[in-house]
């Protein structure tokens, strides 16, 4: 499962396009069966609906949320009473991977008590959106997001894998100690190849391997991860530049301040000004 503080660190190498949106209203008998190509979540607004899926029968309420992975077959009916949800389909692609989500547990029917707030605060915008109110569209992006992030952070225990009946395979725990260890070493030299050696694989597969699963190279990853702890180390005010430049590895002060501004838009000698 990918480790959420790096979900955290890579957050803006992450991606989110709606596709489609709108309302479901169903009377009793309602069915259907299918399966998306992308991300698809529906938040119940009324009656109960039952799901179908990988071999296990579920339960949606009012306030609660389905979510749907790409690629899963599913069949849905309301039976005692007419139904309906807001349902948006979307992608969230971190670097190359598109399906990275997946990694989460997310699959299935999350109970509205995991997002108290943020549940009615998305229906409600929704609603706004719907009716083309003024920048209602953005609105609806950041309410998404504050709710995707709420899912995300629901603790692994209670999240929805408790009720599937699949076990999905994850390449994170092979990386943890590699993860680890760039973060332990961040200011030194950190070969790929010794990283590869950590984990007994070869360079040239290690390198396939963390960019499928990472969504960056090695390199890249490295990179981020240091530009990351300098912006951190510039908001706390007690190392220059120079000092952070070197403790973070770089050879001089002017090779790092030039990677900073690529990453972070400006130079690190004006960053704390601007925090």
């Amino acid at each position: 499962m990918l480790d959420r503080n790096i979900m955290d660190a890579l957050i803006e190498n992450v991606e989110l396009r709606f596709n489609n949106s709108g309302y479901s209203d169903h009377e009793i008998g309602w069915s259907e069966s299918k399966m998306h190509p992308d991300y698809d979540l529906w938040y119940v607004t009324s009656g109960e609906i039952t799901i179908d899926y990988q071999g296990g029968r579920f339960t949606a309420r009012e306030g609660d949320i389905v979510f749907f992975n790409p690629g899963v077959a599913y069949s849905a009916y309301c039976v005692d009473a007419p139904c309906s949800h807001v349902f948006t389909h979307f992608d969230f692609q971190l670097g190359k991977r598109v399906h990275f989500l997946n990694d989460f547990d997310l699959m299935g029917v999350i109970p509205r008590h995991n997002f108290k707030t943020e549940g009615p605060l998305f229906r409600s915008t929704f609603d706004a959106y719907k009716n083309k109110e003024p920048m209602s569209a953005l609105m609806l992006k950041g309410c998404f997001l504050v709710l995707l992030a709420k899912l995300l952070a629901i603790p692994k225990e209670n999240s929805p894998a408790a009720n599937t009946p699949v076990e999905r395979t994850v390449h994170y725990a092979k990386l943890k100690p590699v993860l680890q260890y760039i973060d332990e070493h961040i200011g030194e030299s950190i070969p790929a190849a010794l990283l590869a050696e950590m984990i007994h694989m070869s360079p040239k597969y290690f390198y396939a391997f963390f960019k499928i699963n990472i969504g960056l190279t090695p390199q890249s990853y490295i990179t981020k991860m240091r530009m990351n702890r300098a912006r951190e180390l510039l908001m706390d005010r007690k190392l220059t530049v120079k000092e952070i430049a070197y403790q973070l590895g770089f050879s001089d002060p002017y090779t790092f301040s030039k990677v900073f501004k690529r990453f972070h838009k400006i130079p690190p000698s004006r960053f704390s000004d601007h925090t």
